[in-house]
């Protein structure tokens, strides 16, 4: 197998004070990630600011942590570096121009960012001095989302025969990979990018973004053996059985897998997932499951 080509994992104790002496919002332990999910190393190394004019306006996609107020955002049409964190706290929120509160708000939800115009360069990253956070309702009162619906589907099937994430000698896979450039739904890459890394944080495993022959070039996956030591590839892509079929609300047909090995997989196939018409995509149903 080809040497693995990893990136260095750089952990940033992200405080307080900016290279201009601002203080960033948003708080955590940051880590920059390998496998295209985060910037370059010698990016995240720098630890410093971007500088950008004073005073910004950045448009979102809260892609989760709105119950808690503890924001993972993905900058809309952003790149895969489009990522950022944020802790609402006391940051002012409107929705519809009316003052609201941080309870207001949900994953999903398109909002609107007003910051200093620097932010601090971690992965992800995190803006400085944001003054107000604005959220206008859709027409027709709706919002889609489908990072939460992926999110779900992944976390099912990482529940779902987990013998499959078990490492020798005990703990689970290192690695997790994220392959998302099949699914439907069109999301942007900062929105995938953003899935992976959660993903990854909330199984304790460092995430990946890429498809099979991508991971396998990379030296991750044993393309010839057919397996992945110590990591798990987590797929979705459209699937196309339903495309006559008619319903008054918008659907979404996928399949979504779980693959360790050749003789180490698990599958849920014809899945269907119909919107609510607001909020969230995560009440699937699943055609079939089949493991190999």
């Amino acid at each position: 197998m080809k040497e693995k080509r990893i990136l260095p994992l750089i952990f940033a104790m992200c405080l307080t004070v900016t290279a201009c002496g601002q203080s960033a919002a948003g708080g955590g332990m940051s880590v920059a990630l390998p496998g295209g999910a985060a910037p370059d190393s010698s990016e995240a190394q720098s630890g410093g600011e971007e500088s950008r004019p004073a005073g910004k306006v950045m448009s979102c996609r809260i892609v989760d942590g709105a119950e808690d107020g503890d924001l993972l955002l993905a900058e809309l049409d952003g790149t895969k570096r489009g990522v950022y964190t944020l802790t609402v706290g006391n940051i002012p929120v409107t929705v519809d121009g009316k003052v609201a509160s941080a309870a207001e708000l949900a994953d999903g939800m398109t909002v609107e960012v007003d910051y200093s115009g620097d932010v601090l360069e971690t992965y992800p990253a995190r803006f400085a001095n944001v003054s107000s956070l604005q959220v206008q309702t859709p027409p027709g009162g709706g919002y889609t989302d489908l990072c939460g619906l992926w999110l779900k589907v992944m976390d099912d099937l990482w529940k779902t025969d987990a013998g499959l994430n078990g490492m020798e000698g005990g703990g689970t896979v290192p690695y997790v990979g994220v392959d998302l450039s099949g699914a439907p739904g069109d999301l942007t890459a900062a929105e995938k990018a953003a899935v992976t890394w959660r993903f990854g944080q909330l199984h304790g495993a460092v995430p990946l973004s890429g498809t099979f022959d991508e991971l396998a070039e990379q030296g991750y996956i044993d393309r010839a053996g057919l397996f992945w030591k110590d990591g798990i590839l987590f797929s979705v892509t459209e699937n196309h059985s339903h495309d006559d079929e008619h319903y008054s609300l918008p659907v979404l047909s996928f399949d979504a897998e779980k693959w360790r090995g050749g003789d180490g997989a698990y599958f849920f196939s014809d899945c269907m997932c119909i919107w609510p018409e607001g909020g969230a995509w995560t009440d699937y149903a699943v055609g079939s499951e089949a493991v190999s």
